[in-house]
Protein backbone atom coordinates (compact mmCIF):
# COMPACT_ATOMS: atom_id res chain seq x y z
CA UNK A 1 0.00 0.00 0.00
CA UNK A 2 1.43 3.70 -0.94
CA UNK A 3 1.21 6.89 0.88
CA UNK A 4 -2.50 7.44 1.89
CA UNK A 5 -3.41 11.14 0.69
CA UNK A 6 -6.20 13.18 2.16
CA UNK A 7 -9.71 12.69 0.58
CA UNK A 8 -10.80 16.03 1.28
CA UNK A 9 -7.63 17.27 -0.87
CA UNK A 10 -7.15 14.66 -3.74
CA UNK A 11 -9.32 12.28 -5.59
CA UNK A 12 -7.08 8.78 -5.51
CA UNK A 13 -6.61 7.65 -2.25
CA UNK A 14 -2.79 6.69 -3.01
CA UNK A 15 0.00 8.97 -4.70
CA UNK A 16 0.40 5.25 -6.64
CA UNK A 17 -2.57 5.81 -7.90
CA UNK A 18 -2.77 9.48 -8.71
CA UNK A 19 0.51 8.64 -11.06
CA UNK A 20 -1.10 5.95 -12.50
CA UNK A 21 -4.26 7.79 -13.44
CA UNK A 22 -1.88 10.93 -14.95
CA UNK A 23 -0.09 8.17 -17.17
CA UNK A 24 -3.30 6.86 -18.46
CA UNK A 25 -4.55 10.33 -18.97
CA UNK A 26 -1.63 11.64 -20.40
CA UNK A 27 -1.70 8.25 -23.08
CA UNK A 28 -5.25 9.33 -24.01
CA UNK A 29 -4.54 12.80 -24.86
CA UNK A 30 -1.27 12.08 -26.74
CA UNK A 31 -3.58 9.45 -28.74
CA UNK A 32 -6.45 11.68 -29.23
CA UNK A 33 -3.86 14.65 -30.43
CA UNK A 34 -1.97 12.19 -32.90
CA UNK A 35 -4.81 10.55 -34.28
CA UNK A 36 -5.84 10.95 -37.93
CA UNK A 37 -9.46 10.45 -37.66
CA UNK A 38 -11.92 13.35 -38.40
CA UNK A 39 -12.57 15.64 -35.22
CA UNK A 40 -16.31 15.95 -34.54
CA UNK A 41 -17.19 19.85 -33.72
CA UNK A 42 -19.00 20.94 -30.66
CA UNK A 43 -22.35 21.35 -32.18
CA UNK A 44 -22.30 17.87 -33.35
CA UNK A 45 -21.87 16.31 -30.05
CA UNK A 46 -24.47 18.68 -28.96
CA UNK A 47 -27.20 18.34 -31.30
CA UNK A 48 -26.81 14.12 -30.42
CA UNK A 49 -26.76 15.15 -26.88
CA UNK A 50 -29.66 16.96 -27.28
CA UNK A 51 -31.18 13.86 -29.46
CA UNK A 52 -30.47 11.68 -26.63
CA UNK A 53 -32.02 14.22 -23.76
CA UNK A 54 -35.29 14.75 -25.97
CA UNK A 55 -35.45 11.15 -26.32
CA UNK A 56 -35.45 9.79 -22.30
CA UNK A 57 -37.77 12.80 -21.66
CA UNK A 58 -40.21 11.51 -24.03
CA UNK A 59 -40.12 8.24 -23.11
CA UNK A 60 -39.95 8.80 -19.19
CA UNK A 61 -43.00 11.35 -20.08
CA UNK A 62 -45.05 8.35 -21.90
CA UNK A 63 -44.71 6.21 -18.91
CA UNK A 64 -46.65 8.65 -16.73
CA UNK A 65 -49.65 8.83 -18.84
Amino acid sequence: MGTRLDPYIHEHDTAEEAEAFDRALSERVDRAMNSTKPGVTHEQVMKEARALLNAQRAKKAGKRD
